[in-house]
């Protein structure tokens, strides 16, 4: 790892080896956790460079892999949406709580996001859902969708979550940002182009209104053999 420092407005300001080990973070707010998004993009923002709902691998590099790893560290708790599970397994360490929302109730139950810890793994799912299989542990919010706000207040109120890390896909980092419920954007931009309509990206679902947006600030840049690593405050 080269990592390079471009610009680092935090009162931390890391050496560049120590990128992301400590995060200080603001305080949660009383009825939700703190959420940073982590995510890794292509230069034309996809997410996946292999077949159309597979995995994120060989979007990000080493390094990429690295920060990664060092931003889950930070969490008190994780959340990821139900084809991200799909797409393959779903690692975290093994302390911390992790949530999948569905709306449908298709999820991989043998996935290790359950089967690692599943004391810890939690469903979000619409309170009128009924599935053939569903894990033990559940979060009910919302009625034909499921009420985001609605089930951070219960991770935060509950489960005591005061830092969450969400790793989309780019559906579940749309409703999060439309809704106010993000704080913060990690984004790992690499040198490289896809291409294709058919591919998702950082933030897809329904998007804003014609003419009307998210605003996000510029914390810090970062840079290692081409790749950029970008932490914006929304």
């Amino acid at each position: 790892m080269s990592l390079v420092c471009l610009l680092d407005t935090t009162l931390d300001k890391p050496s560049p080896e120590m990128l992301y080990l400590r995060l200080t973070l603001p305080p949660a707010p009383s009825d939700r956790p703190y959420v940073f998004i982590n995510m890794a993009a292509t230069l034309d923002g996809k997410i996946v460079v292999g077949e159309p709902g597979g995995t994120a691998a060989g979007v990000g590099d080493a390094t990429d892999q690295l920060l990664f790893r060092r931003l889950q560290q930070n969490a008190d708790a994780a959340l990821v949406g139900a084809a991200t599970l799909r797409a393959g397994n779903v690692i975290y360490p093994p302390h911390i709580r992790r949530y999948v929302a569905t709306l449908s109730g298709n999820l991989p139950l043998q996935n290790r996001f359950f089967t690692d810890s599943p004391e810890l793994a939690y469903a979000l799912i619409p309170e009128n859902l009924q599935a053939d299989s569903l894990p033990p542990l559940q979060i009910r919010a919302g009625h034909d969708s499921v009420d985001l706000a609605a089930a951070l207040k219960q991770m935060r109120q509950k489960h005591g979550v005061q830092k969450l890390l969400c790793e989309g896909g780019g559906a579940l980092n749309d409703a999060i940002i439309r809704q106010g419920l993000a704080d913060e954007f990690f984004l790992t931009l690499t040198p490289k182009l896809k291409g294709g309509a058919h591919l998702a990206t950082v933030m897809g679902g329904e998007g804003f209104p014609p003419g009307q947006f998210c605003r996000a600030s510029l914390v810090s840049v970062y840079m290692d053999s081409g790749e950029l690593y970008l932490r914006y405050r929304i």
